[in-house]
């Protein structure tokens, strides 16, 4: 995957290079001036939030992070998490993630319509959601699953988690909306 170097430059002054040299054809880098570094992909893009203390270079074939030594065993964790993010993020742009939803119950469908998932869960009134540009529906021609996927997990399991609390599986009475397949 991507490669990384750590390294001290001056004193106080920390530095990650994270090598996509190998990946610059599927993946491409900016950063804008709100402070988030932008990634493109095949499967769409993403920005991610630049945490305070940490500043970043991009050139044709590496990111660098900047940190300040000193500060290091306060900002460990945000680095580590911030470096985890763009190692996924740069997954799910090339590779994308993929969720199998399946509806058991009498009465309990998905119905797909333009850009609307709804959801029939035994109640009185069905339930519709909007799909979002950033994720893809592919219809399995059943009413009773679909899968959907995206470049981005955290927006994919947001709404993912937001249409299965509609109807919260239920093992004993095997009714309910289950997260079949992750990928």
């Amino acid at each position: 995957m991507l490669v990384v170097n750590y390294c001290v430059m001056l004193p106080n002054i920390g530095k990650i290079v994270i090598n996509y040299k190998k990946y610059s054809k599927l993946l491409s880098f900016s950063y804008n001036r709100f402070n988030y570094l932008c990634i493109q992909g095949f499967f769409g893009k993403t920005s991610l939030k630049i945490p305070k203390n940490f500043f970043v270079e991009i050139d044709e074939e590496s990111i660098k992070i900047y940190f300040d030594l000193q500060k290091l065993s306060n900002n460990k964790k945000i680095l580590k998490s911030f470096y985890s993010l763009i190692v996924f993020s740069c997954y799910g742009l090339v590779y994308n993630h993929f969720i199998y939803m399946l509806i058991k119950g009498i009465g309990f469908k998905f119905k797909l319509e333009k850009k609307k998932l709804i959801v029939y869960s035994g109640n009185s009134l069905p339930t519709s959601f909007e799909i979002p540009e950033s994720l893809k529906i592919l219809d399995n021609s059943s009413s009773n699953n679909f899968s959907i996927f995206s470049g981005d997990f955290i927006f994919l399991n947001n709404f993912a988690a937001k249409v299965k609390n509609i109807a919260i599986p239920n093992k004993y009475k095997e009714i309910g909306i289950y997260l079949e397949e992750k990928l």
